[in-house]
């Protein structure tokens, strides 16, 4: 048996560009000191990590309060980026720098975000002797690798490179004249001119979807200020593209949910579903039912087929459950070969008996397991609210004695 080693190459890989990068980067614990530095910030700015006392947690800020300092860290932990923006920094030997820096909140064991500093001093300097030239600001946001934009009047005036790639335009001549807000896709644009607004005065970044020149619709994080720009006040934007992390946001938010292996919702959305639903049918006077349902004699086909044809089955047996029941039931696998089924919105208790007598019937039918027809049977318990049952707890162990009757004969199904 081999064994994958891309862990370990990872590991190298972030090792090597840990020490040998030429930006200082940094770890910062929840405390606001300093937890680990790589090589370059020594390189950079003279500091060890042998420097940073107790009582002298920061010793290279140059002009920044304490107070600034907290609302930084306050930052972090809800989980909002610092984006890169010049500042300055003193050197041990008393020099201050001009440093490009950024910072992403990380909030995970004891590190609570990551810095990132470049001595900018060169290109400050260029900048100052320029007074801030329309060539000065495009050689400073290259530099930049998030997609910045610059609009006059409501239109483009300036987009980097990044901001090029981001859309998903040939060139910049592809966006110029245009505004940013054209490719943020909204339902309610008054709502979004008012957001924007708010934005431009808050700096607060907020998290839309942006539509591509290719039609691909991609997540962003937005920022806004004013600035000085060939003598005018303009508006810039930066973009960043944060569409991987919403998309694992989303994984982690469907796992916390959901059965991973069938699909289906897990325990501790069903109890939330039904606990509402119980609450919504006594009000309305409505009924409704819990069927628990597990496979008969499932155990026997795992021991004797082996676990891979068992999560075959239970795919194949959670997908006639999506098959034959109503588009609003809520479908749960507690665990094992054991599933809740929450009827909703029954009118009368002859609408329970369809959906369970076309359910009984489907598992009648031969799975096709490991290329070959396995005939594989289901019990079913049935218990109905009010008359079984007032509140979740009671619904769901009525079910589960119903289900026992059922069991006892097995291939069938049982009201309390």
């Amino acid at each position: 048996m081999k064994f994958s080693s891309q862990p370990v190459v990872e590991k190298n890989i972030l090792e090597l560009v840990w020490n040998n990068t030429n930006e200082a980067i940094f770890t910062i614990g929840y405390d606001g000191r300093i937890l680990s530095a790589n090589p370059s910030f020594t390189t950079i700015l003279g500091w060890e990590q042998t420097d940073f006392s107790e009582d002298s947690c920061f010793p290279f800020f140059a002009d920044m309060p304490p107070e600034e300092h907290q609302k930084q860290l306050t930052q972090f932990k809800q989980g909002h980026d610092i984006p890169y923006y010049v500042t300055k920094r003193k050197r041990k030997d008393g020099v201050v720098l001009d440093i490009l820096a950024s910072y992403r909140a990380i909030n995970n064991g004891e590190v609570l975000a990551v810095g990132m500093y470049k001595d900018f001093s060169e290109q400050m300097n260029i900048q100052r002797r320029l007074q801030a030239s329309e060539d000065c600001y495009r050689n400073l946001v290259e530099f930049i690798p998030d997609a910045i934009f610059v609009e006059s009047n409501g239109i483009i005036v300036f987009v980097n490179s990044p901001g090029i790639g981001l859309v998903g335009a040939k060139s910049a001549h592809d966006v110029l004249g245009q505004s940013v807000w054209q490719f943020i896709r909204t339902d309610d644009p008054s709502a979004f001119k008012t957001k924007v607004q708010q934005l431009i005065s808050t700096k607060e970044p907020i998290v839309e979807q942006l539509l591509r020149f290719d039609g691909e619709i991609i997540w962003v994080e937005i920022i806004a200020m004013s600035i000085v720009f060939e003598g005018e006040s303009v508006i810039q934007i930066l973009l960043r593209d944060i569409t991987s992390k919403k998309d694992y946001e989303a994984q982690l938010e469907f796992l916390a949910f959901h059965d991973p292996l069938t699909g289906l919702t897990n325990r501790r959305y069903f109890a939330e579903q039904i606990n509402q639903a119980v609450e919504y049918a006594e009000k309305a006077g409505h009924m409704l039912a819990v069927m628990y349902i597990d496979i008969d004699k499932f155990k026997r086909i795992n021991d004797s087929l082996g676990h891979e044809v068992g999560d075959q089955l239970l795919k194949q047996f959670a997908n006639r459950l999506k098959e034959n029941v109503r588009e609003e039931e809520v479908l749960c696998r507690i665990g094992g070969d054991e599933f809740l089924v929450l009827l909703k919105g029954l009118e009368e208790r002859n609408t329970a008996l369809e959906i369970v007598s076309r359910l009984h019937k489907a598992f009648q039918v031969p799975y096709l397991l490991d290329n070959q027809k396995i005939v594989v049977t289901s019990s079913i318990g049935i218990a109905v609210f009010p008359e079984n049952g007032k509140d979740s707890k009671t619904l769901i162990m009525s079910a589960d004695e119903a289900l026992y009757l059922a069991k006892a004969k097995r291939n069938d199904y049982q009201f309390y």
